[in-house]
């Protein structure tokens, strides 16, 4: 795995209080632990940083309305606008330098400005992880890759709503899409770049 970190970007995908205390096995994995590893690995590396977060205004009037997902979001009133529950997760604290981008659907390139955002840091690459990985993990994959840049899915720090489902897009899905690897893969690839043999 060549990457090189300067045009390389890490996405943190919905590491939210609800999700990461709601999905089953994520911290009994050691999943946080292996998200802040990583997280670490691209700062010291000089890698972009990027964390998405889904939050909703309390009185829903900002998501679809009629889509069963967001019905959900709706009769457990989480994900609300800041709440404890919508703020990221302690083990990927963003820097005051680190964009923090929020959306109002699964895929972050629709109600953000990410687009714009990995223009400006001329990334040709990005790292993905996050929860879930059958929502907002494979949204990004699909809509990164359809737009060109060469995606990698760290399989170790994402879950999904389910394990059946987690295995299914980790297995089926997104290696049609990505580059699925390992958290300790990525990290040796961005401390082991250099310049005559990285990725341009």
């Amino acid at each position: 795995m060549d990457l090189n970190p300067k045009r390389t970007a890490i996405l943190s995908l919905d590491v939210q209080n609800d999700l990461v205390f709601g999905t089953k096995g994520v911290l009994e994995s050691g999943m946080t632990d292996r998200m802040t590893a990583l997280i670490d690995a691209g700062r010291i590396s000089g890698t972009e940083v990027i964390h998405i977060t889904a939050s909703v205004r309390a009185d829903f009037r900002d998501i679809p309305k009629d889509s069963p997902l967001w019905i959900g979001v709706r009769q457990q009133n989480s994900m609300i606008f800041g709440s404890e529950g919508a703020q990221l997760h302690e083990c990927i604290a963003p820097l005051p330098s680190e964009l923090v981008l929020n959306k109002t659907c699964v895929d972050p390139f629709l109600t953000t400005n990410l687009g714009q955002a990995l223009i400006n840091a001329d990334v040709n690459t990005l790292i993905l992880f996050g929860l879930w990985t059958n929502y907002v993990v494979e949204a990004t994959a699909r809509h990164a890759s359809d737009i060109g840049y060469r995606v990698f899915i760290v399989s170790d720090c994402c879950a999904g709503n389910d394990a059946d489902n987690h295995k299914w897009a980790m297995e089926r899905i997104l290696p049609t899409l990505a580059y699925v690897t390992t958290s300790p893969k990525v990290i040796a690839a961005l401390q082991g770049y250099t310049p005559e043999h990285g990725n341009d």
